[in-house]
């Protein structure tokens, strides 16, 4: 049984998915990890390696890359998850997040709401090399679309003191022509806009929308409202992040690759869930099918909260929203079912039932009629892009 240690930088999570990737193909390959928390302590990498004495190792370089610029490990088979610049060109296989697709969802998104100006708020550190890339793509996408374009780049200490950082969004969005786009860069920083957008007086997301990036649920549904992200495959990238250091391991003449994982999706939430016309009990309503969408939900449940006929329920929510409440429990259904085809890891069957279908046949007919396409033959064309 082959050893390989697993160094954590990033979020708890991210980290969980990424931990689960790589324990996936760990298991198929009988591997033993050991995975040391590297977020907050410098680690005695010289005493690591001389207790476990690891076959190979896995870094999620991440969030403190400045920690492995020296490279530590001398010989031993390496891989980088999201590595640095000057880490990525030695001689170390690695895997990306491709930032370019994530910037590509975020600014489709933000570009639906018909945006006067976009900001772009960067990481606490603007020179991490994921922050960088995405700031530049939103900035061509904005030029391209003749949008106003601007960044707020936290200052020194914001990482500890985010109160800072909040004042100067919200000064930059009271600047900015409204309704205004913006894209945070993680959660926690698009969780800090919202805030800001709130405290400002600014209504999200009718004057301010906010998209960001890594889908963490406990801060995306904690948010008011609640904070749309880009989902990014963290799980694939934990699985070819072991793919890779098996190559390593077993040969030793193989040259390093880097491997650049897409994005699975964007997962669409109140902060950019603009209506026609302002409506609480409509936005309510968008919640409960975000959240419910595939557990059964039925337009009668969706209406019932509105203390109307149905047939008035249906005329008001169609009149903010432009479909009626049928058609969007069914948008919510296969925006799930394709996550799932994207993912890859479990059956037709299943999708069809994890997503509210009472049979492998309705979901199989109601996907072919949006998409013109079975699920298998629009998952083989996802591959193939």
């Amino acid at each position: 049984m082959k050893t390989v240690i697993v160094f954590r930088t990033g979020a708890l999570g991210t980290w969980r998915e990424k931990y689960n990737g790589i324990a996936a193909y760990a298991k198929s390959a009988d591997w033993a990890l050991h995975p040391v928390d590297a977020r907050s302590v410098q680690p005695d990498f010289k005493h690591l390696i001389e207790f476990w004495k690891p076959d190979g190792i896995i870094v999620d370089a991440s969030g403190s890359p400045q920690k492995f610029r020296k490279d530590p490990f001398g010989k031993l088979p390496v891989v980088m998850m999201n590595p640095e610049s000057e880490i990525k060109g030695r001689l170390r296989s690695s895997v990306m997040s491709d930032s370019h697709a994530i910037t590509k969802f975020a600014a489709a998104e933000l570009l639906q709401t018909n945006p006067s100006s976009i900001i772009y708020v960067e990481w606490f550190d603007p020179t991490i090399s994921w922050s960088a890339v995405k700031r530049e793509a939103t900035e061509g996408i904005a030029r391209m679309h003749g949008i106003p374009f601007s960044v707020v780049t936290p200052a020194k200490n914001d990482s500890s003191d985010t109160a800072h950082l909040e004042e100067a969004i919200a000064k930059a969005l009271a600047k900015a022509p409204r309704p205004c786009g913006v894209f945070a860069v993680t959660d926690l920083i698009g969780a800090i806009a919202v805030s800001a957008a709130n405290r400002a007086g600014m209504a999200v997301p009718d004057e301010v929308s906010v998209v960001s990036v890594d889908d963490d649920p406990e801060i995306c549904e904690s948010c008011s409202p609640t904070l749309t992200s880009v989902r990014p495959d963290f799980h694939q990238l934990g699985f070819a992040a072991g793919k890779l250091l098996d190559e390593a391991m077993s040969n030793d003449a193989c040259s390093p690759r880097c491997v650049v994982v897409p994005p699975l999706g964007i997962v669409r939430r109140a902060s950019t869930l603009k209506t026609r016309v302002f409506d609480r009990k409509v936005n309510e309503a968008l919640e409960t099918i975000r959240l419910r969408a595939c557990e059964g939900l039925t337009p009668r449940d969706v209406a019932a909260p509105f203390g109307l006929s149905m047939r008035m329920a249906e005329i008001r929510f169609k009149a903010a929203t432009g479909k009626t409440i049928g058609e969007t429990i069914i948008d919510q259904r296969l925006s799930a079912a394709c996550n799932y085809l994207r993912d890859g890891r479990i059956s037709i069957f299943a999708i069809a039932n994890f997503c509210g279908w009472k049979s492998d046949l309705a979901f199989r007919k109601a996907f072919k009629s949006r998409f013109g396409a079975s699920p298998r033959e629009w998952q083989k064309a996802q591959r193939k892009a």
